[in-house]
């Protein structure tokens, strides 16, 4: 098992770097938070532009033909820079339905992924209920019926995946957004991004492959939240390094306090473990190996320690690690937006313990 990014690899992660980096800043951030939304369209046109946005689908459709590590290194970019993109759940959905979908609907659908025309979005989660290989939504003669809760960017989706029971077990099924019968009402998120309550009353849809493919949408969903938390994480470790070496008391820099030093040594183990266990899951998927049980762990890592990564990092800037008018605000509220995604850390570990005690 080899970590070490490839050069195509290493390109994806340098590029993504590259145009987020120059593209966002305070300002930016501001007008696109003042706009609502939360997506920064000119910044997606730019991913797309620089073929970013089907950088895991095949090359038949557009895509580069690239893996789930190039994947996730380009959600660990957008983690570093907190863009607000439908990134993880267009590229999840797409991949899924260039894996498992059949021809037709690949040329119908991924090209519009690829040039930035279409956004795609899942919707998994149901109310109080963290079963998510077991919803209860149902799709019968071709209809949807149910409800789906913490939906990202439905307002921008052109079609969303939904995991749904059928009388062939849980399937995904695509839906179209625009399709009658949809109801969704708007609410927001820890990061301050919209996110809904939807309800599907008979509307139809098309089931998206088989019996594996409600496991592989839900493999790589945690996936991307594992690699864009490790970009937030680092980002915010290495901005509390920043600013404490900078930062002085006494006349000297609070980082060369031994209780400063001690915390952000824990962090950097913790933010080492998260990077640890979503390449070692990411790299598992990439080669076709079974990836539940690191998806798990990595989860856990980037749930229950990932928590310990905002408050330290928001002790040590002391006040000035929520102001609005400083960056470590976004880091922290990404953090625990994504720390309870697909479930936090207790529900996470009983997920673990289940799938070790049915092994």
């Amino acid at each position: 098992m080899d970590f070490t990014p490839t050069d195509a690899q290493q390109a994806v992660a340098e590029l993504a770097d590259q145009i987020l980096g120059d593209a966002l800043d305070m300002e930016r951030h501001r007008s696109v938070e003042a706009a609502g939304g939360w997506f920064d369209r000119d910044l997606w046109a730019s991913l797309a532009e620089a073929g970013l946005l089907g950088i895991a689908l095949g090359e038949d459709v557009g895509g580069a033909g690239l893996d789930a590590v190039a994947l996730a290194l380009l959600l660990r970019a957008q983690g570093n820079h907190v863009a607000p993109l439908p990134l993880l759940p267009s590229s999840v959905a797409a991949l899924v339905v260039d894996r498992h979908g059949d021809d037709a609907l690949r040329t119908r659908l991924l090209p519009g992924v690829v040039d930035g025309s279409t956004a795609l979005t899942v919707a998994v989660q149901e109310h109080l209920d963290d079963r998510l290989d077991q919803p209860s939504c149902t799709f019968a003669d071709g209809r949807l019926t149910g409800r789906k809760v913490v939906v990202e960017h439905l307002d921008a989706a052109s079609a969303l995946l939904v995991t749904a029971d059928t009388t062939d077990g849980p399937r995904c099924v695509l839906v179209d957004t625009a399709t009658a019968g949809i109801e969704a009402a708007e609410g927001t998120s820890t990061r301050r991004q919209p996110l809904f309550d939807v309800a599907f009353d008979g509307v139809p849809g098309e089931v998206v492959g088989d019996a594996t493919t409600v496991g592989a949408l839900l493999d790589h969903l945690r996936l991307g939240i594992c690699a864009t938390q490790l970009g937030v994480t680092e980002r915010a470790l290495s901005m509390t390094a920043e600013y404490t070496s900078g930062r002085e008391q006494f006349g000297r820099p609070i980082a060369t306090f031994q209780a400063v030093g001690q915390r952000l040594a824990d962090q950097f183990v913790n933010v080492g473990g998260i990077r640890l266990a979503t390449l070692s899951a990411a790299w598992r998927l990439a080669n076709g190996v079974d990836a539940a049980e690191d998806l798990l762990v990595a989860k856990w890592w980037a749930s229950d320690r990932a928590t310990d990564v905002a408050n330290a990092t928001q002790h040590c800037h002391g006040g000035m690690g929520v102001a609005t008018d400083y960056p470590l605000h976004r880091y922290t509220l990404w953090n625990k937006h994504l720390t309870t995604s697909l479930g936090a850390g207790t529900q996470t570990l009983r997920h673990l313990g289940a799938l070790l005690a049915a092994g």
